[in-house]
């Protein structure tokens, strides 16, 4: 089969978007399985660095909404899962296409973090 690469330049293509969609659908059915959500959390943060315009915000909405899940290990396991990212692929707002879509949303510095030097520690 040649699917693979219709509907590429838009964000993600049609693959990913059909699998954000299923991803998105299976983490309302299963909200009290933690095992499950933190694969699902898994798999959209994998879709996160070839993910662009809308696609891209909707993949990262959906992630940042469980940085406020009701169960702290779910919490826990997206803000993991967000830093691992952000360490290795940078914010994927910066630049480009998808932080001129951001309009006024987050506003200066609103990335993930706040901006800054990353505090941490200090001690």
């Amino acid at each position: 089969g040649g699917g693979e690469g219709e509907g590429e330049g838009e964000g993600g293509g049609a693959f990913a978007e059909a699998l954000h969609r299923a991803v998105s659908d299976a983490a309302r059915a299963c909200a009290r399985e933690m095992a499950a959500l933190r694969a699902l959390l898994g798999i959209q943060v994998l879709l996160l660095p070839s993910a662009a315009g809308p696609f891209l915000r909707a993949l990262l909405r959906a992630v940042l909404l469980l940085l406020g899940h009701r169960y702290p290990k779910v919490r826990k396991a997206a803000a993991d899962a967000l830093y691992v990212h952000f360490l290795t692929y940078g914010d994927p707002l910066e630049g480009g296409e998808a932080a001129e879509g951001r309009g006024g949303e987050g506003g200066e510095g609103g990335g993930v973090g706040g901006g800054g030097d990353g505090g941490g520690e200090g001690g």
